[in-house]
């Protein structure tokens, strides 16, 4: 997917004048999907040990990118991994080694597949073939020892129109093996979500309709202890039947540093559906769920972030206006026992931001990709919001940033004001990139007079002093090891 010059102005002019201006919002992409980064049970975005993050979606074929500052520029264009796969994944091993599963084929699909990436991506390597009958929504998990867990659904189990929960665990030198049916249901079962706590124990959600296919649905859920071997059932987590056949459905979890396990997913308990989540401790889930969106409008496809101290991060789609899709997240604060306020990371008006996925949680940023767009070509967007810990000492001492930019869009020159403290002048700049991820402009030398607030003027030209095209840019800070990111918007 390679976006022409024309193409991308006009979708940029689109982005300004009829989404609105959101400095945090990064465009990824472009994609001819609406549900371009709709794995929300499985990761589309990881982070490495390096704090590169790692990218896949699909779009006809399936896509990747990463980004080396938190989320502020993207590698372009993308990476093209395969024309004839869908529902991709991805985990990070304990070597930083990148693996990716997706079904290999269009709607009908038999295979699943398996790749590494480590500057180049790996030639496939099937996890399983299910001749004859259709496969698809592939996760992937890593234990710590880097052994590798895949779940799946299958289709046309025995001779009723349902569909399974499959297992397989691929281990060196024994290669894929373990083939396991997990949900042994007659029912209809669907959308695995694998979890895996510190002493390998596996942990497998799912929607499911029990023993009728045409029953509401549940979230069930099924554990593999090492050393004794699976549950010999599943269980209803989320204890309902659901109502409405797409009532309850959507699990995502996630284990924290105790081994307890989270889990969030989407039910219509209130009558509205909403975002409800539940916890395992010491093996005993919580007596009933909590609803923690709480709106009166739609919710929908969770994703949950878990940082270093344990508190939690929900992201999901709620149509706040009633009418539009827009991308929240709440905060779960481990030390108070309480959950934040609603906050909303795409903020657009008049078009859907859907699909939301975010990873676990590192260097105390919240990063989060969603698909975003009314009509083609649709936009993968990423968020990197810095949370500020408590309990972060480091985090009370910055006092760079970039403050205002204005004006902002601009036409001839904008002035970009800062604040830099005299003892990190010598190694501060201020850098200009072009949406590419390309650096066009650096300030260096920024000079501290009386007081530590200080402009610059940048008149819309590049390292050689000529004009720029129109389109977003962005403004990087970088001091004493602290970066400030602002979107700046040229319209000549």
């Amino acid at each position: 997917m390679i976006l022409s010059k024309k193409k991308l102005f006009i979708g940029l002019i689109f982005f300004i004048f009829f989404v609105g201006i959101n400095a945090d919002n990064i465009v990824i992409a472009e994609s001819g999907q609406s549900t371009a980064t709709e794995r929300n049970n499985a990761r589309l975005i990881v982070e490495d040990q390096d704090g590169i993050l790692h990218v896949v979606y699909y779009d006809n074929g399936i896509y990747y990118c990463s980004s080396s500052d938190s989320g502020q520029t993207w590698t372009y264009p993308p990476i093209l991994i395969t024309t004839i796969g869908r529902n991709p994944s991805i985990a990070l091993d304990s070597n930083n080694l990148l693996h990716l599963v997706y079904k290999k084929g269009g709607t009908n699909a038999y295979d699943i597949v398996h790749r590494t990436y480590n500057g180049n991506w790996s030639i496939e390597d099937t996890v399983h073939s299910d001749s004859g009958t259709t496969v698809s929504r592939p996760v992937i998990a890593i234990d710590n020892e880097n052994n590798l867990h895949c779940v799946w659904q299958r289709h046309g189990f025995s001779s009723t129109p349902n569909s399974e929960i499959w297992y397989k665990k691929y281990s060196s030198g024994s290669g894929w093996t373990g083939l396991t049916n997990i949900s042994s249901s007659y029912g209809a079962s669907e959308y695995p979500t694998l979890s895996i706590d510190s002493q390998n124990n596996i942990y497998i959600f799912w929607k499911d309709s029990g023993e009728d296919i045409l029953n509401d649905k549940m979230v069930l859920f099924r554990k593999y202890t090492v050393g004794i071997g699976w549950d010999a059932t599943y269980t209803n987590v989320s204890n309902t039947t659901g109502n409405g056949s797409y009532a309850t459905m959507d699990p995502c979890s996630i284990i924290d540093s105790e081994d307890n396990v989270h889990l969030v997913w989407k039910d219509s308990q209130s009558g509205t559906r909403e975002i409800y989540y539940k916890k395992c401790t010491n093996g005993i889930w919580d007596t009933s769920p909590t609803n923690i969106s709480n709106l009166s409008t739609a919710s929908g496809r969770p994703s949950i972030s878990i940082d270093a101290v344990d508190n939690l991060y929900v992201v999901w789609e709620n149509k706040i206006d009633g009418s539009y899709y827009d991308v929240v997240y709440k905060k779960y604060e481990k030390n108070t026992n309480s959950w934040s306020n609603l906050v909303n990371i795409s903020d657009t008006d008049h078009i859907d931001s859907r699909h939301p996925n975010c990873p676990l949680m590192k260097n105390n940023y919240l990063h989060t990709i969603w698909t975003e767009g009314g009509n083609l070509p649709f936009s993968i967007m990423s968020n990197s919001i810095y949370m500020v810990d408590a309990n972060d000492d480091l985090v009370s001492e910055i006092s760079n940033q970039l403050n205002q930019i204005f004006p902002n869009p601009f036409y001839l020159s904008t002035t970009i004001s800062f604040t830099l403290t005299a003892k990190d002048a010598n190694d501060a700049k201020i850098e200009i990139y072009n949406i590419k991820g390309q650096k066009i402009r650096t300030f260096s030398n920024l000079q501290i007079n009386k007081s530590p607030n200080q402009q610059i003027i940048w008149n819309g030209t590049d390292k050689n002093n000529k004009p720029v095209k129109s389109g977003i840019y962005l403004c990087r800070m970088k001091s004493n090891g602290n970066t400030s990111v602002k979107k700046i918007i040229l319209m000549r």
